[in-house]
């Protein structure tokens, strides 16, 4: 294979005036010969200690040297300025972030809403609990330990005070200054307002290939339309609406004549209600996300994210919010609440919401619930659906989780749920899901051999007391832990899905397990996971950390083994992780103020059918000044083979190589390279033309050869 290099050098000339110090952005202040640290340290002093009167006032940021005063001289020049412009320049940079959160898709999108209440009504740093500050991006449970440590010692009156918290990372300090105030006064008693709408006609990045049909379905339908509105009433009161229309779609809960009425997302919140010794976050009517522990007994999100460890930026929050995501098959309505103090967090909920499922054609039961990217009822194949797949299902959702904590950063959580079904959960799936002439191939073809995951799926009869209608139900309940040591925090978490249905832990009822260990110091980080998912552990809210959604390698990936194409998202669709077991390793290194070293190491058995899969990437970034950045990553990828006929196994390679140039008002120009190639076995459809018998070679060439 011939590889082709390209060598691109690039020469920057920088000519302007000089940078006025009181009246600069972060983005003008990064063109100067300063560190990343040092930028943040200047831009922190004009922002809450400023002005500056005198070059030399610069010596009193701990992090300037003489040297580097000296070398500032003549690239700055020091005007007066008024509150006034240093408040815009400060609203502006959080535009930006303002701007990339209301785009964010995905499973950290309902956490947007708390980031926007946060930059809005920023707290008092030193009336910040656990849950404030473990809410935001790239705070650790070691820098959230630091700063409750800090604020119990003395009061945090301006950020220097905070960044001197010892065991707090620049990077955590960087990411939670701007949510913050120092002062008394409360900014959370104010009206406040904001409205986000996105339209695009782009097709959803949750579906399959263009030849099932789905194309020319979506060309025929309006764009996919997205609405968004927040108020908040005074310190108390929160109102929260949102209508999402994907692309596609011809959704809408009633007609006034003409007018459709769109499918809506609502909630009412009460927040910061105190009772006795007792202080309650939220109070939520309507729509409501829920999230417990690291996501292995339940997490509502559509959207499955490969690798969510919760540290960095793939955050998990544990806790209840008001939702105007984008979820909608696993949307809770009704109420949920979540309170605590120092000594012990609690939080639960109660919901009663419809589904969409797939119906056995026999009796109506349940052969799966399915995400659907639109939601239809139309079939993608030539023939019509022969049963409704569209809120086919009610469903009754109530649970709760609990915290005892005896230290900062440390607690043993106990949580557990319950779903009531108003239909029988019965997956029968090779009648159902797939085509009668392809049934034969369901657990027996080679080529699918993660067909035992659908084989493993739950299944269950039964009645409860608390709702008439129930047929069927489901019950998972656990552990979770948190402590931190110095510099180090350990977490994990442990779930059990109970077949029996009798609250008890036995040998027969599957298990879940995920565990990580995370060591901070100032220029090197190290996040471990270890995951042990059973292949039985079938949990619908189950979001924990994986490498591939569930259904990976079985015959739900081929769309043309199945009753109808658009059955394919019973795994393109899918939030469920895959069962797996093993270990994930993460680590960040930096030696220099331009230099980031960075790697992932992950070795993991897929339960299903045994498969042996490893992945490593290694990346490293260099930045010789700040608007100039060079970074290269490689991945080394491989699936083992079972015996030399198993034709699952491949072994990939990807480089790139980008360079970056930042430009004023956030424009750049980056160029890339890449090069990515990967060996596997022999397949048969891509090696021979079977329309002649095997007697001629394929027209695709020698694939796989």
């Amino acid at each position: 294979m011939r590889s082709l290099f390209f060598y691109v050098f690039s020469i920057t000339f920088i000519i302007g005036q000089k940078i006025s110090l009181n009246s600069a952005s972060i983005e003008d202040l990064k063109t100067l010969p300063l560190s990343e640290n040092q930028v943040a340290d200047l831009y922190d002093f004009v922002m809450y200690q400023g002005p500056i009167n005198d070059i030399y006032d610069l010596a009193k940021i701990s992090s300037f040297e003489p040297e580097n005063i000296n070398a500032l001289k003549s690239l700055i020049s020091i005007t007066s300025s008024d509150d006034t412009k240093k408040n815009v320049s400060r609203i502006s940079d959080r535009y930006r972030k303002v701007e990339n959160w209301t785009s964010e898709e995905g499973a950290n999108e309902g956490l947007v809403e708390v980031w926007l209440d946060r930059l809005a009504e920023p707290k008092n740093i030193n009336t910040a609990t656990w849950n404030d500050l473990m809410a935001l991006q790239n705070v650790s449970p070691v820098d959230a330990v630091a700063v409750m440590k800090r604020i119990e010692e003395s009061k945090i009156t301006y950020p220097k005070a905070l960044r001197g918290a010892i065991g707090l990372s620049y990077w955590g300090y960087r990411n939670m200054v701007d949510f913050f105030t120092y002062d008394e006064e409360d900014t959370t008693d104010s009206f406040h307002l904001w409205y986000n709408t996105t339209y695009k006609t782009l097709p959803s990045t949750t579906s399959f290939d263009d030849e099932v049909g789905l194309v020319d379905q979506l060309n025929d339908h309006p764009g996919d339309l997205h609405h968004k509105i927040v108020a908040t009433f005074g310190k108390h009161w929160k109102l929260s609406l949102a209508s999402h229309r994907q692309l596609g779609e011809k959704v809408y809960d009633f007609k006034i004549g003409d007018f459709e009425v769109p499918t809506a997302k609502y909630s009412l919140t009460y927040r910061d209600l105190k009772l006795g010794g007792l202080k309650f976050d939220r109070v939520i009517l309507g729509n409501f996300s829920a999230t417990i522990g690291q996501g292995v007994i339940f997490e509502n999100t559509d959207f499955f994210s490969p690798r969510r460890s919760g540290y960095s930026w793939s955050r998990r929050v544990h806790g209840v919010f008001p939702d105007i995501s984008r979820t909608r098959e696993y949307a809770l309505k009704g109420l949920a609440f979540q309170a605590g103090n120092k000594l012990f967090d609690v939080m639960g909920f109660l919901s009663k919401n419809k589904r969409d499922a797939i119906l056995n054609i026999s009796d109506s039961s349940v052969a799966s619930l399915i995400t659907l990217y639109p939601r239809t009822n139309n079939g993608f194949g030539v023939e019509s659906l022969l049963m409704p797949m569209l809120e086919t299902l009610e469903e009754v959702t109530y649970g709760g989780s609990i915290r005892l904590i005896p230290l900062y950063g440390t607690f043993i959580g106990f949580s557990a749920y319950e779903s009531l079904y108003d239909k029988p959960l019965r997956p029968d799936i090779a009648t159902t899901v797939i085509a009668d002439e392809s049934e034969g191939k369901f657990l027996t073809s080679i080529g699918n051999t993660a067909d035992t995951e659908i084989a493993a799926m739950y299944s269950n009869y039964g009645e409860s007391s608390l709702w008439d209608k129930a047929r069927s139900f489901r019950r998972v309940f656990g552990m979770d832990f948190s402590t931190v040591i110095r510099n180090i925090a350990f977490q994990g978490e442990y779930g059990i899905l109970d077949k029996n249905g009798n609250m008890s832990v036995e040998v027969s009822d599957p298990k879940a397990f995920v565990f990580s260990g995370y060591a901070q110091f100032n220029n090197f980080s190290m996040l471990v996971v270890y995951r042990d998912y059973d292949l039985e552990y079938d949990n619908p809210y189950q979001r924990s950390f994986a490498n591939y959604q569930r259904y990976k390698g079985s015959i739900f990936e081929d769309t043309f083994y199945l009753e109808d194409p658009i059955y394919g998202f019973l795994y393109t669709g899918q939030a469920q992780p895959q069962s797996e077991k093993g270990i994930y390793v993460n680590s960040r290194y930096q030696p220099h103020r331009a230099l980031v070293l960075s790697g992932d190491f992950d070795t993991w058995t897929r339960v299903a059918d045994q498969a042996k899969y490893y992945r490593t990437v290694m990346r490293a970034q260099y930045r010789p000044v700040f608007n100039l950045r060079f970074s290269i990553r490689h991945k080394w990828q491989k699936r083992g083979s079972m015996n030399i006929l198993d034709p699952a196994a491949y072994y990939s390679q990807e480089t790139i190589i980008r360079s970056q140039l930042r430009l004023s008002g956030y424009d750049q120009i980056e160029l890339m390279w890449v090069r990515s190639w990967v060996d596997f076995s022999n397949r048969r459809r891509l090696t021979l033309d079977l329309a002649s018998g095997g007697e001629e070679s394929s027209m695709v060439g020698s694939a796989g050869t």
